[in-house]
């Protein structure tokens, strides 16, 4: 399974020590970084790095236990300022003090930097930390001083969900499942899927670089703030975790957000919202679908035959929202809410 791991990077030896292995490859393969690796360690970094040439992070000693369990593909999410400012994706991964001194010591440092690790990528992020804060299992208001591996899966679908970050394991996991379905159907024969499920706790996906679809984090992020005499919060069910949910207010609405405006999307936030109403621990008055444009007409006639409005950014930190009719909305709560005669 993939983990995520959180990296505040804001002291001046971070910053320091980002300039040294982030902004420019480091090449292993040459001296005197080769000899300071044993023969599996430069083995793994060349798999990984054909080049011969890798970005690096560290670990201090206080993170040997934590760091003993990741693994190449794992996520990283690099933090300071209030944000989630770059996001990596782990190569190899070892203990080796010698090459973390190679990489980061300088005369008069105090800290040392054994656990070292590859990057396959990193790309720029710009989140603030609120679209972490609402994460059943992170704490609000967290600013994540304390570097921390996160191995509940969970808690880790979860992050990745509310940062926008695709997996190498998703991706394959989904691709293992749909070759399973084709092949169960044509040979009718009964399919595997909950095996392939309960698999997936023991199971690590080849690494490559993460997708990350910052857009929907982005804009989730943005309405939060557009209103701030709102108090929203993320809910997990059986069905999923929300994106926004208004919380202590006169109504409670589901708000599910899209990256993009495309018929597909609509589609996508209608299955999700009408999946997650009737698992919701709170009575729900009002669906909305949130988008970064305004989608087309018969999208919006879509939505608000079901009785979801429809909610689009017209400028910066401005919203648009286009109302279901009411008497649509009010015959729809029955069924949100689960409310038919059994």
């Amino acid at each position: 399974m993939t983990n995520v791991l959180i990296q505040p990077c804001a002291n001046p030896v971070a910053r320091r020590n980002w300039r040294k292995t982030i902004d420019q490859e480091i090449t292993f393969s040459s001296a005197p970084y080769a000899a300071a690796l044993t023969a599996s360690e430069l083995g793994e970094l060349t798999s990984l790095h054909s080049g011969g040439a890798a970005m690096f992070w560290g670990r201090t000693s206080f993170h040997d236990k934590a760091m003993s369990s990741v693994r190449t593909g794992d996520v990283v999410l690099f933090t300071w300022r209030n944000h989630i400012r770059a996001i990596g994706t782990v190569g190899a991964s070892f203990r080796n003090p010698e090459f973390g001194d190679l990489l980061w010591h300088e005369p008069g440092d105090e800290e040392r930097f054994p656990n070292v690790f590859s990057l396959l990528d990193v790309v720029e992020a710009e989140l603030h930390y609120s679209v972490l804060w609402n994460v059943p299992g992170i704490e609000h208001g967290d600013v994540f001083r304390q570097g921390r591996v996160i191995t509940d899966l969970r808690l880790v679908d979860d992050i990745l969900d509310a940062t926008g970050v695709r997996t190498a394991e998703r991706e394959d996991l989904e691709s293992r499942l749909e070759k399973a379905v084709a092949e169960g159907l044509k040979r009718n024969a009964t399919l595997p899927l909950e095996r392939m499920f309960k698999e997936r706790t023991g199971y690590q996906a080849p690494g490559r670089p993460v997708q990350v679809n910052r857009a929907e984090a982005r804009l989730v992020q943005e309405y939060d703030r557009a209103h701030p005499h709102i108090d929203f919060v993320r809910v997990r069910s059986s069905a999923g975790i929300t994106d926004l949910q208004t919380s202590g207010g006169e109504e409670t609405e589901l708000i599910e957000a899209k990256g993009d405006n495309t018929r597909s999307r609509v589609r996508e936030a209608v299955a999700q919202l009408l999946h997650y109403a009737p698992e919701n621990s709170h009575a729900v008055d009002r669906l909305s679908a949130l988008f970064p444009a305004r989608p087309a007409d018969d999208d919006i006639r879509y939505l608000h035959r079901l009785g979801i409005d429809c909610v689009y950014r017209i400028a910066p930190a401005l919203f648009e929202r286009e109302s279901a009719p009411e008497d649509r909305r009010q015959y729809m709560r029955r069924i949100w809410n689960d409310e038919l005669e059994r």
